[in-house]
């Protein structure tokens, strides 16, 4: 039999700050083997990658490599030169591929990419015929899988069969988890109480004992005697029940960190001023990025309408936003917006990944007795609030910067979001969806993900060619949401 690539034993990983992450994890990846790995954010999924690329150790267990192994990990920086994220993206796929190694890890391998980018990786792994591990929360990549890899607090699982049967494999775990956290804290609860009455039932038999006795006249050595018997019989059941009861509070604790991420993206949307005039407008304009002249002569005027920004890497997408925003000076033409009546989100949530808290942004905008009850109406954590924003996850940080934009005393009209899903996963994803199609003001989204642009409702889209050579984007009344 042909040795296995990566076999995985008892696996524990805990995070610098101690908390558990994995434990006692098992897997095993033959030759040929094609997994993806799936699980909410913040699971362990990406230090899980590196612990079995070799990059980092394990807390304890045992990993066993054979033969060559890639690993492609997030980027966490921006790209060099005059490279997009997605250009930057694909030439570091592209080198892993050509090296053709035994083993392929790949971390969320679709970010940044474009739909043709997207096409052309799918194809890659598809025709891949070494063994191939991916994490990954791109629903159009993990349609391609039949075998899936499931990593939650609750426990590791194998998921066999199509995406749909995994997305209802995930739904059916996650009702049965939440009512067994519902019956276990009940259960606590119960033998909690029982717990107390039995040691205020002990002690009152306790003292009572001791007059009986004393009332006896019992010889003060057979009464010590018995007395040490006593307690240590009922020392060793206090143990025992002791140790029962804090497995239930480690458990209960677990899941409900778990379920605490289930619960939808709580973001109170607030009343909007009447509408009055454009919010934002190009004029002849046209973009640059160092030498390159990346389109030319766009004309818009945006006003509360849902527009998606859609072109392929490279194409100055999020040049377009800058333009927009004014943080960019065009080569041509004129822009100009109503910035204080815009909220912006850029790329990875960069523009909002800095030393200030959740606290600090909204007490800028709110006096301090309030932001508590900002927050609450929100459902953050107050943990999270008071954590610099560069410490959150970007998925936190998009929540983070909704509320901070919505509590402004100048209520934005327009949201703009560079590539929002990135980082989302399941969960995440299905609430961003909620909060955006309640939104009533103006949104320009510049997203890959099709499925999602028809979830929040676009009305039209802007198309920017590969290149400025073609001069004028298309400008579609329409969306085209379903052609690539």
């Amino acid at each position: 039999m042909t040795a296995p690539l990566l076999h995985v034993r008892g696996l524990s990983l805990h995070t610098p700050g101690g908390r558990p992450l994995l434990s006692e994890l098992s897997l095993q990846l033959d030759p040929g083997d094609r997994v993806a790995l799936v699980g909410r954010n913040g699971v362990g999924k990406s230090s899980l990658l590196r612990v079995l690329a070799g990059e980092v150790a394990a807390t304890t267990g045992v990993v066993q490599r054979s033969g060559t192994c890639a690993v492609v990990s997030q980027q966490t920086v921006g790209p060099a030169g005059n490279l997009s994220p997605g250009e930057a993206q694909r030439r570091r796929l592209e080198a892993a591929l050509a090296a053709g190694p035994d083993l392929l890890l790949l971390d969320e391998p679709s970010h940044d990419l474009d739909a043709d980018g997207m096409q052309w990786l799918a194809q890659r792994l598809r025709r891949w015929q070494g063994a191939l591990l991916v994490v990954s929360h791109e629903r159009r990549l993990l349609r391609a899988f039949q075998d899936f890899f499931v990593i939650a607090e609750s426990g590791s699982r194998h998921v066999h069969g199509s995406f749909e049967a995994l997305r209802d494999d995930l739904e059916r775990h996650a009702d049965a988890e939440q009512s067994k956290y519902v019956r276990t804290l009940n259960d606590l609860v119960s033998r909690e109480r029982a717990h107390n009455r039995t040691q205020q039932r002990r002690a009152r038999k306790k003292n009572l004992g001791r007059v009986r006795e004393l009332g006896r006249c019992t010889p003060r050595s057979l009464l010590n005697g018995k007395r040490s018997y006593a307690q240590e019989s009922q020392g060793r059941r206090n143990k025992i029940q002791q140790a029962r009861l804090e497995g239930a509070r480690a458990w209960a604790k677990a899941t409900r960190r778990a379920l605490a991420v289930n619960l939808p993206l709580e973001v109170v949307l607030p009343a909007l001023p009447p509408a009055n005039g454009p919010l934002a407008v190009l004029e002849g304009v046209s973009g640059p990025r160092g030498r390159r002249t990346l389109f030319e002569n766009v004309n818009l005027e945006l006003r509360r309408e849902r527009l998606a920004i859609v072109g392929p890497n490279g194409a100055g997408k999020s040049t377009l936003l800058r333009l927009l925003l004014g943080e960019l000076a065009p080569i041509s033409g004129r822009a100009r917006c109503e910035r204080h009546r815009i909220a912006y989100v850029s790329q990875n949530t960069a523009n909002w990944c800095d030393e200030h808290s959740v606290l600090e942004r909204l007490h800028e905008a709110a006096p301090f007795e309030d932001v508590a009850t900002i927050l609450r109406a929100h459902r953050f954590p107050f943990a999270l609030a008071d954590r610099p924003l560069r410490d959150l996850s970007p998925g936190e940080r998009l929540r983070a910067a909704l509320i901070c934009s919505f509590a402004q005393q100048q209520v934005p009209e327009l949201l703009v979001l560079d590539e929002p899903t990135d980082h989302l996963d399941f969960v995440g994803l299905a609430a961003l969806e909620s909060v955006l199609r309640n939104w009533q003001g103006g949104l320009v989204v510049v997203s890959h993900d099709e499925d999602f642009l028809g979830a929040i409702g676009i009305e039209r889209r802007l198309e920017l060619p590969v290149a400025a050579a073609s001069g004028v984007p298309d400008l579609l009344r329409e969306p085209a949401l379903g052609d690539d």
